[in-house]
């Protein structure tokens, strides 16, 4: 047991990833419903479990992958995992975490993430506060369209935020149909 105390962070880090990443794919079934039926058809275009199944998949691979590629410098001899405040950082982290997951249905899916990118923004070091809103509006944006546009995956959101990007796409698909319309 004398291993444990001198493991360092990075190697408490990937294996607790790894750890999530295999036991996330294997009871996928339990954390992800089963899509709605209308007619005996499934509603969605891919099955609800592709997704999460290929970021938890990829995130066990490479934490593998950095696991093996850290194998030299895992331990050390004097252990500095839970220095300078280090510990109390990761116990908010987590209360981010479980914000985010608890905040996603009644706020949604835009307003909890950039919320929820604000406070990990912060806690991991960053003070600039421009660059804080512009990354915690900006990718929260992407994310919803790539998701629900590319992956036709079902996300929470509010009626008015979806009702807002719902105006957006008609009125830029109006403006490319018209501009086609006028070249020819």
């Amino acid at each position: 047991m004398k291993i444990f105390k001198h493991l360092t962070a990075e190697a408490w880090l990937t294996s607790g990833l790894a750890l999530l990443g295999i036991l996330g794919v294997v009871f996928m079934t339990q954390l992800v419903a089963a899509p709605k039926l209308l007619f005996g058809r499934s509603l969605t275009a891919i099955p609800p479990t592709l997704f999460p199944t290929l970021i938890l998949g990829t995130m066990a691979v490479l934490a593998i992958a950095l696991f093996y590629s850290l194998r030299g410098s895992l331990l050390s001899t004097v252990s500095k995992t839970f220095e300078e405040g280090a510990l109390l950082r990761v116990v908010m982290l987590f209360g981010v975490m479980i914000f985010y997951a608890l905040m996603m249905e009644p706020l949604g899916f835009f307003i909890s993430s950039a919320l929820s990118m604000c406070a990990v923004a912060w806690l991991a070091g960053n003070r600039s506060i421009l660059q804080i809103i512009v990354v915690s509006i900006v990718s929260p944006v992407a994310l919803y369209l790539i998701s629900t546009r590319g992956l036709a995956v079902s996300l929470p959101e509010l009626s008015s935020i979806e009702f807002f990007y719902a105006r957006v796409f008609d009125a830029s698909a109006a403006a490319v149909s018209g501009a086609e319309g006028a070249s020819q």
